[in-house]
């Protein structure tokens, strides 16, 4: 994909380079040039990956058109949003004054976002730099100016096994966790909920894996828990994880951070959300994380916005309207002409 959307960007004037962020898992960034060397830079950031195919009703790698819809892992998150960006940039660029833009528009494509934002990550610390971004989710062209961030941990007791028929020899590692696993529906889940956010509202805790022992007749000697915590400014991973520790320290268990993602929140005051706001269907704010959050975290101001719904990603016949993605082109056009518009003198 990466190689195709490539040689559609040069195709368009773009210079484009590719950078291998993981073995055979490349980022690419495309730069249109502008009329003056201090214009501003705009991205659209939409990401190459999408997640697995397991239980899909409809085929996973090809566009199947069905009832003015278009099926296929992706094509809602985020293939139809990149779709769209890209037929946008190419009116843009197919005018006369192409190269006297007023922006310096960017094309950036993500690897592994479904990994916790990795070739976004990659990207900012590579000195990546934009005054504005736009990551490309399937929002119904609601530009999200907040996202939560995602805390994901592993927390894990060990026992000493022995036969099932002399428990009294050994000692369960599940016995071990339950005090746990009692604490975050009882304490930590309310008093995370209780952390609320004026514009995100409560940070929450999720146990969504509990594992432990291999066979009826043997005395558990591992056991583990795996949590998913949504945080907020109010609440930042750093305190998410004091509380969680103090309740793994007491009880003698181990805790490993799996992943974590910082959160995001721009006002709606905010300049750059002033200046995108006639291209937008409004704003809002999101439960989910997204390469936004990722670019806010390093200094570039940013919105999850798209075509297609958010209820359609990852699910089992994933699917945009043919109506909702031609919608979206024209709507990145818009956008691309309000910003222009507003650095014009």
């Amino acid at each position: 994909m990466v190689a195709h959307v490539s040689a559609l960007l040069r195709g368009l004037g773009a210079e484009v380079a590719v950078t291998e962020v993981v073995p055979g898992r490349p980022n690419l960034v495309a730069t249109f040039p502008a009329a003056r060397a201090d214009a501003p830079t705009v991205a659209f950031v939409p990401h190459s990956d999408t997640v697995g195919v397991a239980g899909m009703t409809v085929p996973a790698f090809s566009a199947t058109r069905h009832d003015g819809r278009i099926h296929g892992r992706g094509a809602c998150d985020t293939k139809g949003p990149m779709a769209a960006a890209l037929w946008a940039l190419a009116q843009r660029r197919a005018r006369a004054d192409a190269d006297a833009a007023k922006v310096r528009w960017v094309f950036a494509m993500t690897m592994g976002e479904e990994e916790m934002s990795t070739g976004a990550k990659a990207l900012c610390e590579s000195g990546f730099k934009a005054d504005f971004a736009f990551a490309l989710e399937p929002t119904e062209l609601r530009a999200v100016r907040a996202g939560k961030g995602v805390l994901r941990l592993w927390v894990e007791s060990r026992g000493r096994a022995c036969h099932g028929s002399t428990p009294e020899l050994g000692e369960n590692a599940i016995y071990r966790l339950a005090p746990f696993v009692a604490a975050c529906r009882d304490e930590l889940a309310p008093a995370f909920a209780a952390r609320r956010h004026p514009d995100l509202g409560g940070a929450s805790l999720n146990l969504g894996v509990l594992q432990g022992g291999t066979e009826l007749n043997i005395v558990p000697d591992r056991a583990r828990a795996g949590l998913d915590i949504r945080t907020h400014p109010g609440l930042p991973s750093a305190d998410a994880l004091v509380q969680v520790r103090a309740h793994t320290d007491k009880l003698g268990l181990e805790l490993h951070v799996h992943r974590d993602g910082p959160s995001y929140a721009l006002p709606e005051s905010h300049p750059w959300l002033r200046r995108i706001a006639p291209g937008v269907r409004g704003f809002e704010t999101a439960p989910w994380f997204s390469d936004a959050n990722v670019f806010n975290a390093h200094g570039i101001p940013s919105v999850a916005v798209g075509p297609g719904s958010i209820a359609q990603a990852h699910t089992r016949d994933e699917f945009i309207t043919e109506s909702a993605l031609a919608e979206g082109a024209a709507a990145f056009e818009r956008l691309i002409d309000h910003v222009e518009a507003s650095f014009s003198s």
